[in-house]
């Protein structure tokens, strides 16, 4: 079975996307899943940054560039997942075609993994459209504040003039926001909310997965939950339901 892939969109940046990103994989990785991230930002990558990983020599640029494959650019890291980088050298930015994201993509649909998730960069660039064409479901991440919703906005209207569909929305970093009026806002479904939590701060400056050094957090909770949902697991029963089931 070909593994489904989900990009993760934002009108504006600060959303906190990559962290989403890379967490998300985490969780899914830790329900047995087969997950790869990929940083489709080639201007300004940041997903390496927050993992670990020593500068990568091999990333998406080079394999873009026709001077490595997706093999030798794929990273394996805590809890299984897998992560392909993206690099910042000003020489192989500027000899890039970004149409050859496309082709990446298409064979990465005939890979091993159950999922592939997208890190695309926030913007309604050629650069964000494109991983966006090429996605089996799009998810935009969005804060509960105006700036991001109108930005959210945009990118579900240019969305729909390209002929793609969203999947729904994730809300990042809510306080005492309601954040079903979001959903409303946007006409989107709500897939999850995560709140906003120093725990996730933590966990991205320690680069470790969030769900390993802080998982009774709130935020770490809600990831499990929105992770399940993506992978198409029943939601986890508390002790109460179990015990009058």
């Amino acid at each position: 079975m070909a593994p489904k892939i989900i990009a993760l969109c934002s009108g504006k940046g600060g959303v906190g996307k990559t962290t989403l990103a890379l967490n998300l994989g985490f969780a899914m990785a830790s329900l047995n899943k087969k997950v790869l991230v990929v940083d489709t930002d080639i201007a300004l990558p940041n997903l390496d940054l927050y993992t670990g990983l020593e500068k990568p020599v091999i990333t998406l640029l080079e394999v873009l560039n026709g001077s490595a494959d997706i093999r030798s650019a794929i990273n394996t890291i805590q809890l299984g997942l897998n992560i392909l980088p993206c690099g910042s050298s000003l020489q192989a930015l500027k000899d890039v075609n970004i149409d050859k994201l496309g082709d990446v993509i298409t064979e990465l649909k005939k890979s091993e993994f159950d999922f592939v998730i997208l890190d695309v960069p926030a913007g309604l660039s050629k650069f964000s459209i494109l991983p966006m064409n090429f996605s089996d479901e799009i998810l935009i991440i969005v804060n509960p504040e105006p700036a991001s919703i109108s930005d959210a906005q945009k990118v579900k209207a240019v969305s729909a003039l390209a002929g793609l569909d969203i999947g729904g929305l994730i809300v990042n970093k809510y306080k005492k926001s309601i954040y079903e009026d979001v959903g409303v806002k946007l006409g989107l479904p709500v897939i999850g909310v995560i709140p906003y939590d120093e725990a996730v701060v933590k966990a991205r400056d320690a680069k470790k997965p969030l769900i390993i050094l802080q998982p009774k957090s709130a935020s770490a909770k809600a990831l499990m939950k929105i992770a399940r949902k993506i992978c198409g697991i029943p939601p986890k029963k508390g002790i109460l339901s179990r015990l009058f089931k």
